[in-house]
């Protein structure tokens, strides 16, 4: 999966713009459908590949979702670390794989960081041959 999407979403739309006003206004949200779970449940022989933005637990994390999603492989990063994350042209990651290898990237551009895990796609899909 190469998308963004929010685990949470306002649990209710209102249909007028809400006013500003005097007080503290509280949201509700609601979990997103899981995407990737549902496409791990249905994966045939497809090459799954997801991602973890991470602030705690970076290896952990990424080994269960690994796990729990029946993906090939997650992409994940502890978006605390300078130079990676979400507002910075560089990421540092580690590719975790469904045979057990962890290869932890240094800091790299993200296009690099892109190339980098369609290489172990490209190894995933030569090997499961």
């Amino acid at each position: 999966m190469a998308a963004a999407v929010s685990d949470y979403r306002p649990a209710a739309a209102q249909d007028k713009k809400i006013k500003r006003g005097d007080g503290i206004f509280t949201m509700q949200l609601e979990p997103t459908p899981d995407i990737l779970a549902e496409l791990g449940r249905e994966k045939l022989n497809r090459i799954l590949v997801g991602f973890a933005a991470e602030t705690n637990n970076v290896a952990e994390n990424a080994r269960a979702k690994l796990q729990r999603k029946s993906a090939d492989m997650i992409v994940a990063n502890d978006v605390t670390q300078a130079g990676a994350g979400f507002d910075t042209d560089t990421n540092i990651v580690t590719l975790f794989l469904r045979d057990g290898r962890e290869l932890a990237l240094p800091q790299l551009n993200k296009f690099d960081v892109a190339n980098r895990i369609l290489d172990q796609v490209l190894d995933i899909q030569k090997n499961s041959k």
